[in-house]
């Protein structure tokens, strides 16, 4: 199976659970009656986190039966496991579940220091042993950096890359007008404060959605989760409520919008973008965002969304058309019948990111253009200073010309109303790529360069809660970039 995907040009990561085990314990409190499935029914102790009284107690996982590496066997376990699935299988990474549980000693403590049971170690063995093994066989060892015991986003030794958790909220929050341009900022430019000293802004692992959670379309078509629901969409319990989702006052027009914004936003940011299967044609669950345990038709890939212009009127289940609904959430697009604008925008995004080298860069760029490298300049819309704080509207130019690339002028609008951008002269031109705004859905909202609009200078008026992205051919004036003054201290990037 590996072996096809390599031969389709496709890398293949296994999500690993090495934080807990599926130990079923003593049903219903019966001794008599257990459901031992792992380790626990031979050496609970050696793998398990006990009490005093060597109970199996958790904390960090919220499962129970949390694996404990201040055991040898244990460490051990995980590094042949690795092994076997890089050497024999062939795959190409890892995403470790909770990761953090990876880097904690609980029985080096007394059972009762719960304050140092939760301490996490950046350079525990086992997380350098992962590492090592990953820079040794060339496979990618990613974390989700958090558990229930700690938030440790930008905390794992180098040669780990990271989900960024922080991007994520931050990256919501902006997007629903909530201002805070400084931390919106920091998060596109790669999370500098965090990364820096991590190898560079690709250990950022960027996402706005995840298996857990709500898919995209959901993201901006519900305020509240919605797991109480018939089969096929639920019922699941947990689900966080903190999602910041917005409903988009129930406007499929604006959902479809903000959509657009946040695939711009993912793509066009310093770090590594991931995007969960379905989204880039506008999946949803129905608003539940804890689908765990529903292996159902509502939750699987609908693959037929892909190539029709109303996705979510579709059947959920073609075997029995009448039985479910999808909530119509993207609603009539004015695509082509068989067409699904969302999807071909995402491709459009997508092979801009894949074909610009300045949009992969391993390292931060300079503050200043023409010093050889790509440079991330944050202004507002008038270019005339840094952005200030409450700000909804921001420009980021994108200099990607030191390495091959483009430069970019990305003009982002949270505000509620249309915002005056300045567009600054050129020794080249302008040509505008994408307008996420409703009027150019007639476009699917990007065009090819070769078949653009020459933006000239002057200003350029972008919607409501919109973004827009002009192409520069030769994009700079020799030494402070096009129109934006130099200053002596980049705010977002230290």
């Amino acid at each position: 199976m590996i072996r096809a995907f390599h031969d389709a040009g496709l890398e293949v990561y296994i999500d690993v659970v090495h934080n807990h085990t599926a130990e079923g314990g003593a049903w219903h409190g019966d001794p008599a009656t257990t459901g031992y499935t792992s380790l626990g029914g031979f050496a609970a102790g050696e793998y398990y986190v006990m009490t005093a009284g060597h109970i199996p107690v958790d904390g960090a996982t919220g499962t129970a039966n949390q694996v404990d590496y201040s055991s040898g066997a244990a460490c051990d376990l995980v590094i042949d496991s690795l092994t076997y699935w890089t050497d024999v299988m062939g795959v190409d990474g890892f995403r470790f579940d909770l990761a953090p549980v990876l880097g904690r000693t609980p029985l080096a403590w007394r059972p009762d220091d719960w304050a140092d049971q939760r301490r996490f170690f950046p350079q525990h063995p086992l997380l350098e042993a992962i590492a090592r093994l990953g820079e040794d066989k060339q496979v990618e060892v990613i974390a989700e950096a958090w558990d229930l015991w700690g938030y440790e986003v930008g905390n794992f030794p180098p040669g780990w890359a990271e989900w960024n958790g922080r991007y994520r909220d931050a990256v919501r929050r902006y997007a629903k007008g909530d201002g805070d341009v400084q931390t919106f900022s920091a998060m596109v430019n790669g999370d500098y404060h965090h990364f820096a000293d991590q190898g560079g802004p690709q250990r950022s692992i960027n996402f706005v959605t995840a298996h857990d959670g709500f898919t995209l379309m959901d993201l901006v078509s519900y305020n509240t989760k919605q797991n109480d629901q018939p089969y096929p969409f639920g019922p699941s319990d947990g689900g966080t409520d903190a999602n910041d989702s917005w409903d988009s006052g129930g406007d499929p027009g604006l959902r479809r919008a903000r959509w657009r914004n946040f695939w711009v936003l993912l793509f066009f940011s310093r770090g590594v973008p991931m995007v969960v299967s379905g989204d880039e044609y506008g999946r949803t669950q129905n608003g539940n965002n804890n689908p765990w345990a529903l292996n159902t038709v509502g939750m699987w890939n609908n693959w037929a969304q892909t190539a029709s212009h109303v996705p979510t009127r579709l059947p959920v289940d073609p075997r029995n058309p009448a039985a479910f609904a999808y909530h119509d959430v993207v609603g009539q697009t004015v695509a082509p019948e068989g067409t699904n604008p969302l999807f071909v925008f995402a491709a459009h995004v997508t092979r801009i990111r894949q074909r610009d080298p300045g949009l992969r860069q391993r390292n931060w760029g300079g503050l200043v253009f023409d010093s050889g490298d790509v440079t991330y300049l944050f202004r507002r819309p008038d270019l005339q200073d840094w952005p200030a704080p409450g700000d909804r509207a921001v420009s980021l130019a994108i200099d990607g010309s030191p390495v091959g690339g483009h430069t970019y002028l990305v003009m982002i609008n949270m505000n509620d109303h249309r915002q005056e951008f300045r567009v600054p002269g050129t020794d080249g031109s302008w040509k505008r790529i994408i307008d996420t705004a409703p009027w150019a859905e007639h476009h699917f909202n990007c065009w090819a360069p070769a078949e653009a609009t020459v933006i000239g200078e002057g200003t350029y008026v972008a919607g409501p809660w919109s973004v827009v992205v002009l192409q520069g051919e030769r994009s700079h004036r020799a030494g402070d970039g096009p129109g934006f003054a130099d200053t002596d201290r980049f705010h977002y990037a230290s």
